[in-house]
């Protein structure tokens, strides 16, 4: 289930706020109204504060919460690459953490589906929500910059491996979680084989906000609507 911690903010603001009016209809005295008032400060604070992600993540964004890898996988595919999901089972790692292929739909009356990537997802946040935190594939990959990394808010060299049909490959930057909001979108050629080629490309993020997270996708076509193609996916992070 897709839930967003601002909807369990404002119910607690709405309580605090039912719990004031409470004790005005007591009419306390002077030192009891002192220490409500303190106690109702101090609560709001803590349950309205924002908190971050542990570590930097491509979707979705810091304040929804995907109850399962699955969702949090599918919503992905889905809306970063905008086809219908076709994914492997979950992979468990350690006990917060875990992979997901993506798959080609295949062709024909008996497919074969191939892998186009695997999501590595992460259980972060106050929450424990499920967060995609990287995409790899050795036919589409991101070697520089690094996942995670600081970058500026300017042109970005962006170099990997890829490949794609007819060689063509597309790199793209978007603000984490939200597909739609592109920031710069570079076509480039790749292999066109089945062995990758490397590329470089600049994509321009001089749109982005400080300390905002953008996510680096690279994705070879294939010439099919509902197949995914090979895609590698990283995060970085605006330097304030």
């Amino acid at each position: 289930m897709r839930t967003t911690r601002s909807t369990a903010a404002l119910i607690a603001v709405a309580l605090l706020a039912l719990v004031g009016c409470g004790d005005d209809d007591d009419e306390p005295d002077a030192t009891t109204t002192t220490s409500t008032t303190s106690t109702t400060v101090d609560t709001t604070t803590s349950t309205t504060a924002p908190a971050g992600l542990e570590q930097p993540a491509v979707w979705p964004a810091a304040d929804v919460v995907f109850g399962t890898p699955e969702e949090a996988a599918e919503d992905f595919v889905q809306e970063a690459l905008g086809v219908p999901p076709v994914l492997g089972d979950f992979q468990q790692g350690d006990a917060r953490s875990g992979e997901v292929e993506v798959l080609s739909p295949g062709e024909g009356a008996t497919p074969n589906p191939v892998v186009r990537g695997r999501l590595l997802l992460r259980q972060l946040g106050p929450d424990d929500g499920w967060f995609v935190v990287s995409a790899v594939n050795p036919n589409a990959s991101i070697t520089t910059p690094d996942a995670g990394s600081d970058v500026p808010a300017a042109p970005l060299t962006v170099n990997g491996q890829a490949r794609g049909f007819e060689a063509n490959v597309v790199v793209r930057a978007f603000v984490a979680g939200d597909a739609s909001a592109e920031l710069d979108q570079v076509v480039t050629t790749g292999g066109a084989m089945e062995a990758p080629e490397p590329y470089t490309v600049t994509l321009d993020l001089a749109g982005a906000e400080p300390d905002q997270v953008v996510a680096l996708l690279v994705r070879g076509g294939t010439g099919l609507e509902t197949d995914p193609g090979d895609f590698g996916a990283v995060p970085v992070v605006i330097g304030g």
